[in-house]
């Protein structure tokens, strides 16, 4: 008789790992579509409520000359609602810059690099025009009727006298706004005239606006609001203007998916 041995076989335990959630992968693609776009429509509309403020804005008076200014600005009815609205069209702006650079800063190398400096110009000189605008679009507009309001004499002097401290506060901001502007604008041109997103043009052209309003900031700081300030300011404000649209339209155009093209 064949005995047989039984050898119960005991099967290894299976180690169970628990199920780990994996946070999902953003779609860069579709952060910077949305990023983009909402940049371009930023940009543009920043731009149009410019051009609609500076109609609106009381510009018949020498600027330099406080006494016929202020006269001027004490019968404007819609006076600080203008420079809200200018320092809205400025923050759009000022969106869409930060949209670019946020985009370009991507890049490897110095292109990449410049595009973080002119984001954080971008923020300062936002931050700058908001001191300005309210300065120039509430204080000042208090200072004034106050001197308009006060009878002949030390109390109305006195009431110049403040309005015209004000003045010269708006100037300084003026000046430093000018200049924060222009490191934003030489900054993101570099950026795009050396990098490989966008149209070199466009690029060459903020920088040359960016190097008009940093010679503007300066004139300005010095002589406030001249002729000689205007005639520097003048040329920056077209390059600007020519600067905005292009990009803006190339930021659009470069949020599209079906987009395959190097240059915008």
């Amino acid at each position: 008789m064949k005995l047989s041995a039984h050898h119960p076989t005991t099967a290894a335990p299976r180690a169970t790992v628990p199920h780990q959630r994996t946070a999902p992968v953003p779609d860069r693609t579709a952060t910077d579509s949305a990023l983009l776009r909402t940049g371009a429509v930023a940009g543009l509309t920043g731009f149009l409520l410019q051009v609609v403020m500076d109609r609106l804005h009381p510009a018949q008076a020498d600027p330099n000359d406080s006494r016929a200014a202020f006269r001027e600005y004490a019968h404007s009815g819609i006076w600080t609602a203008v420079h809200i609205g200018q320092f809205l069209g400025t923050l759009l702006l000022a969106l869409a810059l930060l949209a670019l650079a946020r985009v370009l800063a991507r890049q490897p190398g110095l292109p990449g690099a410049l595009a973080r400096i002119g984001a954080v110009t971008a923020v300062l000189l936002a931050a700058v025009f908001t001191v300005q605008m309210a300065v120039d679009g509430v204080a000042l507009r208090a200072a004034i009727d106050t001197w308009t309001q006060a009878p002949a004499g030390p109390a109305r002097t006195s009431a110049f006298q403040v309005a015209e401290g004000l003045r010269g506060l708006e100037k300084g901001l003026s000046g430093f706004f000018h200049l924060t502007n222009g490191l934003t604008l030489v900054s993101l041109g570099l950026s795009v005239a050396l990098g490989s997103l966008y149209a070199r043009w466009l690029g060459w052209t903020a920088v040359l606006a960016g190097l008009a309003f940093l010679a503007g900031g300066v004139v300005t700081a010095h002589t406030g609001f001249s002729p000689a300030a205007g005639r520097v300011l003048t040329p920056a404000l077209l390059l600007l203007s020519v600067f905005v649209i292009g990009v803006c339209v190339s930021m659009w155009r470069r949020a599209d998916p079906g987009f395959t093209g190097s240059h915008a």
